[in-house]
């Protein structure tokens, strides 16, 4: 329900930017706000998850980002501004939201079931994402951004309430480190638990090529397959297909998957199948082409997910589990912005293929 909504307006929010300015630059500064507040918020909400209790810690976020969305109903072509603050309050309050997920899945569940249970997790967020991406763009093309907030706001509430039923002990747990509380701890620990650095080091540096895709990919489907918007929520939707399909595979056989390997094969099957999206135009712009080919970027995009998760959870002590998942959003936050930017200061002035191909590689 959470991620339903959250894809309808990830979709529909930069289409609905685009359309009305035209710019890319402003585009991708929408992302920017988003990112820095993550970047900047990331640390500081993992170290508040580590100490709250994890079941209030998703109620009251849930219940802030309900909020939070509501501004975007003063949004229009002459007052883009609005956009850009629910953009970074909704990430800061992510930064709460997400590593408190994370840290409840080994709550729930033992250790030698964390890669099936990251796995059922990630094909519930598939059906989310098959959803909430094809009805972000059919609702902004339809009647703009109102129906979007309408939904996105609804979606909050009702995992607030969903929440309440949650049963499993989920006070925080206690550290005989007296300065176990801290965002330092957090890298120390980071630092002292073999894999986690080299983890978090390479998972940041990939988040430059998601970063700049997240702008390039409105500018090309726009631009380049001629498409109003509502096309970009279908083929972006797509990916869902082939990540449900990786998530039972993986499920299935979770007893034999190393999970640092598959967070490695994911990161080289989503470059290759760009490599191939992005240079099919000199082929074809047929709308249902791009549909099928970015629901097999899907296969990777879970082996990547599941494999990052499930060596985060092995490798980090419950009572840091919150900060070493903060700092990774910190690391994605930071990453990402750096793509973002980049991408949309040279979309105006660089050949748009030789940016794809860039970040594909």
């Amino acid at each position: 329900i959470n991620n339903t909504g959250d894809w309808v307006l990830l979709v529909a929010l930069p289409v609905y930017v685009f359309v009305e300015t035209g710019s890319g630059a402003t585009t991708a500064f929408l992302f920017v706000a988003q990112l820095l507040a993550g970047a900047i918020m990331g640390p500081i909400g993992g170290t508040l998850v580590d100490r709250w209790d994890l079941k209030h810690s998703l109620i009251g976020t849930n219940l802030a980002q309900a909020l939070a969305v509501l501004p975007l109903l003063a949004v229009n072509a002459d007052r883009i501004w609005p956009a850009y603050v629910v953009m970074a309050a909704q990430s800061a309050l992510n930064q709460i939201n997400n590593p408190a997920n994370v840290a409840l899945i080994p709550r729930v569940v033992g250790a030698d079931q964390l890669t099936s249970a990251n796995a059922a997790l990630s094909a519930a967020q598939s059906s989310a994402r098959l959803i909430g991406a094809p009805l972000g763009g059919v609702l902004v093309a339809w009647g703009g951004l109102a129906p979007v907030v309408v939904l996105d706001a609804a979606s909050f509430v009702l995992v607030a309430g969903a929440a309440t039923f949650l049963t499993t002990d989920t006070s925080p747990v206690a550290s005989a480190d007296t300065d176990s509380g801290t965002i330092r701890h957090g890298l120390v620990v980071v630092q002292s638990h073999h894999p986690l650095a080299p983890l978090l080091s390479i998972h940041s540096f990939a988040q430059l090529a998601q970063g700049a895709f997240v702008v390039l990919f409105v500018v090309f489907v726009v631009n380049t397959l001629g498409d109003d918007g509502s096309g970009l929520g279908v083929i972006r939707g797509t990916m869902a297909i082939g990540a449900l399909l990786g998530s039972v595979v993986i499920a299935r056989l979770a007893s034999n998957l190393d999970p640092t390997t598959l967070f490695a094969t994911g990161l080289l099957g989503m470059g290759a199948i760009s490599i191939l999206f992005w240079n099919t135009p000199a082929l074809t712009t047929t709308l249902w082409v791009y549909v099928l080919l970015f629901s097999l970027s899907g296969l990777p995009g879970a082996a990547l997910s599941v494999g990052l998760v499930t060596t985060l959870q092995t490798a980090t002590p419950q009572h840091a589990l919150g900060r070493v998942t903060g700092i990774m959003s910190a690391g994605d936050a930071s990453g990402v912005t750096t793509g973002s930017i980049l991408a949309g200061l040279l979309v105006d002035h660089v050949k748009l293929n030789t940016l794809l191909n860039a970040q594909a590689v």
